[in-house]
């Protein structure tokens, strides 16, 4: 004997019930499919961030470095000026005593020759 005409309808039902579920399990395996890429992706940007933010840290900390350094150079320059200036002050100072010395010691070498020449 032969299957019964109802249970054909019953096996036809639950194929097709089955076909469904099928359907709707691709479905949501193309859903979940991207959505795990989403966040492999969103992983990468995040890796990616916290490099970058790293790589601004380590700029940021050269370049406070670097000013450090430009401003202790500029104090080390202006004090070099400052001595240099001092160093120049100094000599012209000795130059104007030496000239004025002379410039005495003629004067007096004059007076000294003419009050002589007048005795």
């Amino acid at each position: 004997m032969g299957p019964a005409p109802n249970e054909f309808t019953t096996l036809g039902y639950r194929i097709d019930s089955v076909e469904r579920q099928i359907q709707q399990l691709q479905g949501q395996l193309h859903l979940y499919v991207p959505q795990r890429e989403n966040e492999l992706q969103l992983r990468a940007i995040q890796d990616t961030v916290h490099r970058i933010e790293g790589d601004v840290a380590e700029i940021r900390q050269k370049m406070n470095e670097i000013t450090a350094t430009i401003v202790k150079q500029e104090q080390d320059a202006q004090s070099r000026d400052a001595q240099q200036r001092e160093s120049q002050d100094k000599l012209q100072i000795r130059v104007l005593w030496f000239l004025v010395s002379v410039v005495v010691t003629i004067l007096t070498g004059i007076l000294v020759g003419y009050i002589i020449h007048l005795f």
